[in-house]
């Protein structure tokens, strides 16, 4: 089945919604998990560095492990025993798809072990037996800026054309976010008001991503359905998500469910950052901080 006995695969951290998309669109980012995948050994075993080390399960509970089975579970086939290395880079519930980046690895080793039996789409959709949200899974597999339509039983998935200057300055509080409660508190009704809304930003969104001006794409990342929500806890963030447009961004939005904050510019980013870090210093508000950008490429595997 597969040429070598030893991979390393790479994975990247994810944001979804991007403001006014939700469950719809999400962009891989320039920040990457490793997972060093060693075939047929003679016992099981996981080893983890980095965030989760001490917390996240080294069984056959663990998410890397419960993907890298998906496959074999389709083909009704046996799984080898795995040696398994993780180095997470990616802050864990903080809204930049940990989770995504754990089963796109796993999917795409054991593919990988399969010799390519599952083309990247038929991969994606099998991961909805772990999560339940495209717009986390497509562009972690795939890269880029990925918009996820699901139609009937199938989806559909189009790579958004964006500007290759834009930076991201990602906040990053020191709290976690459940997805699951996070989403349970979103209104199960839209109003026609806030739905156009929604909608309109959204175009304008997808419009303005190529080409962006300030005056257009930050009203494009303005929603009006769950981010003020899933910042209710938390008013200083609240406040920081509107003030990053005042410091000169392209726009500003929740990650995923958050609590992580991102800010988006096509230029220098760092007179945005010392602004965003001094607010934080005089809010008291505990977080760490990246720069990063938007990555072409999704996850992908090193031998």
């Amino acid at each position: 089945m597969m040429s070598n006995k030893k991979i390393q695969i790479f994975s990247p951290a994810t944001l979804a919604n991007l403001g006014p998309g939700f469950d719809s669109i999400g962009l891989a980012l320039d920040i990457w998990n490793i997972f060093e995948f060693e075939f047929n050994t003679e016992n099981f075993n996981i080893q983890i560095q980095g965030e989760g080390e001490k917390t996240l399960p080294k069984n056959s509970s663990n998410l890397v492990y419960k993907s890298f089975s998906l496959p074999f579970y389709f083909l009704n086939i046996n799984i080898p025993k795995i040696s398994l290395n993780i180095k997470n880079n990616i802050n864990l519930e903080s809204g930049m798809g940990s989770s995504s980046s754990a089963i796109s690895a796993g999917l795409i080793a054991a593919n990988y072990y399969l010799s390519d039996k599952f083309t990247k789409t038929e991969l994606i959709k099998m991961s909805q037996n772990l999560e339940s949200h495209y717009d986390n899974i497509a562009p972690c597999i795939l890269g880029g800026i990925q918009l996820c339509v699901s139609n009937k039983d199938d989806i559909l998935f189009s790579d958004i054309e964006y500007d290759k200057n834009l930076k991201i300055i990602l906040t990053v509080p020191a709290l976690k976010t459940n997805t699951e409660h996070s989403r349970s508190n979103l209104p199960k009704n839209l109003s026609v008001k806030d739905f156009v809304h929604n909608m309109s930003r959204f175009g304008l969104l997808i419009n303005s991503l190529k080409s962006p001006n300030i005056k257009d794409t930050q009203i494009a990342f303005r929603d009006a359905f769950h981010q003020d929500i899933r910042l209710n806890n938390f008013p200083e963030l609240k406040l920081l998500l509107n003030k990053i447009n005042e410091m000169g961004a392209l726009g500003s939005f929740v990650c995923g469910s958050g609590p992580t904050i991102a800010g988006i510019t096509n230029e220098d980013p760092m007179s945005i950052f010392y602004e965003i870090a001094d607010y934080c210093d005089k809010q008291a508000i505990e977080c760490s901080f990246n720069i990063t950008k938007i990555s072409k490429k999704g996850t992908y595997i090193k031998e």
